[in-house]
């Protein structure tokens, strides 16, 4: 069970509860920073009252049972990196994102390129390479993002 945390607080529990509020659209990818501020701390308290807890902001126990299961972050990928993964990427970059090179698993030149172009048209920072916001970036219909396309999550 991840620790107890409120205001102020900082780190990998703060950044997984952001995450479960981000995959659920009640904050933005941007706000999954390991920080809980006062909009994490709004996020809390509304989620606590809807689900019939005291809206006191804290999460703790009782707070974090009632929250979606959550998983880590999607994992990084960029030049070199192989695997499952990359291909599944790929396989969704194909289908809707102007990638055109093969499904392989090799995270290349033509994947970056894609992912490049694809963070440029989505505003974000241009690296080449999925990072966290890159993943969890809107891409599509019904709030889809690269990730849930990937199936990376439900």
């Amino acid at each position: 069970m991840p620790a107890t945390i409120k205001l102020g607080d900082t780190g990998d529990d703060v950044r997984r509860l952001q995450r479960v509020f981000a995959r659920t659209k009640v904050l933005g990818p941007e706000s999954v920073n390991g920080v809980f501020g006062p909009e994490t701390d709004q996020a809390v308290r509304d989620f606590q009252q809807a689900e019939g807890l005291v809206s006191d902001g804290i999460v703790g126990p009782a707070t974090w049972s009632q929250l979606h299961p959550y998983r880590e972050a999607s994992p990084m990928l960029q030049a070199g990196s192989v695997g499952p993964v990359v291909a599944m990427l790929q396989n969704v970059l194909k289908t809707g994102f102007g990638y055109s090179g093969p499904i392989d698993g090799i995270f290349g030149p033509a994947t970056m390129t894609v992912v490049s172009q694809y963070q440029t048209n989505a505003g974000l920072s241009v690296s080449g390479t999925m990072d966290e916001r890159t993943w969890m970036e809107p891409a599509g219909a019904a709030g889809a993002t690269l990730e849930s396309l990937s199936g990376l999550i439900l």
